[in-house]
């Protein structure tokens, strides 16, 4: 039986909590946030113990293993404190705040012998596993052209996301098209370019992307976040290839057009989060076949490093 502790218990803590609570092989026994109220409710619904303070419930000895819900700026001290403690790690993307910083988490985990894994959702959605698979059986040929579209829209948004540390639109969103766009085309980027959009003296709240593969496919990736007014999500992932082309939308419908296959599926009822965390589990009762791992999430980093030195200096940045 896997000790899950919960660091972080804002909206996804409650959310990993209540998933959890339905798994087998886990048991939730603490919770630690700053807000004493709400590391008390999660208590009080699935049992354990509140903690103020993540340091405090690392060293408890009460959890085997935790998911990490905090703000990216400080999951450098998370990582290598539960490390510390022989602790596994879930975490949250982006893995860190800088390439440097996932150096020192890999390090601390490989000195430790425990898991970290990077909660790249799209890994575990039903509708991007089976484009994963689709690609890679050859339905749409080659891949040449990808494209990635992500606009929200939301008033109320924690002040760090825009500062120079929260690293806006390419900390926040840009991280999951640059984990998901290589791993479902099968192939690692080789040169970015970016150009940024936002309010002076913030982080970027929108950015374009075009990127390279190494195979020779291209991409075009856009990302906005409206901060003064709600509006749903609007996004849509295509790749066209060689014999057809696949997408997918913000319904979580999945096309596809080739010469072989005519497809339309809907997975708006597939329940990933609950996969993600069964694959945490399993990494932590013994396989330590972690994906997406800390590696992972640094290659992520690499790609959204070079996508903010090009927006800074107006040049196509190469990954070779």
């Amino acid at each position: 039986m896997i000790r899950l502790g919960i660091i972080g218990a804002g909206i996804m803590g409650a959310k990993v909590a209540q998933t959890v609570s339905g798994l087998p092989g886990v048991q939730l026994t603490a919770f630690a946030d700053p807000v004493e109220e709400r590391a008390g409710e999660l208590t009080s619904r699935y049992g354990g113990t509140a903690f103020a303070d993540h340091p405090e419930l690392l060293a408890s000895g009460l959890v085997d293993a935790v998911y990490v819900g905090l703000p990216h700026d400080g999951h450098l001290e998370a990582c290598v404190t539960a490390a510390r403690h022989g602790v596994h790690v879930l975490i949250d993307k982006p893995l860190c705040n800088t390439v440097a910083e996932a150096d020192q988490i890999i390090a601390a985990r490989d000195k430790a012998d425990t898991v970290v894994m990077v909660g790249f959702s799209y890994r575990f959605r039903a509708e991007w596993r089976e484009a994963q698979r689709l690609i890679a059986s050859g339905v749409i040929g080659e891949p040449i052209f990808v494209t990635d579209v992500i606009a929200e829209a939301m008033p109320h948004t924690p002040p760090w996301y825009w500062d120079a540390g929260g690293g806006g639109i390419l900390q926040l969103q840009a991280h999951h098209c640059l984990d998901r766009l290589p791993w479902l085309v099968g192939a690692p980027l080789t040169e970015v370019t970016c150009r940024t959009a936002g309010l002076p003296g913030e982080a970027a709240s929108a950015a374009t992307l075009t990127a390279s593969f190494a195979g020779g496919a291209i991409a075009g990736i856009t990302l906005s976040f409206g901060r003064t007014y709600q509006a749903d999500v609007q996004s849509l992932m295509l790749v066209q290839g060689t014999a057809g082309e696949l997408r997918i939308d913000q319904h979580r419908v999945l096309s596809v057009r080739s010469a072989t296959m005519q497809r339309t599926e809907s997975y708006a009822d597939d329940d990933w989060l609950a996969r993600q965390m069964s694959a945490f589990v399993q990494s932590c009762a013994g396989s330590r076949d972690a994906a997406p791992s800390a590696e992972d999430g640094r290659r992520a980093m690499v790609y959204a490093a070079a996508a903010a030195e090009s927006a800074r200096d107006g040049r196509t940045v190469s990954l070779r």
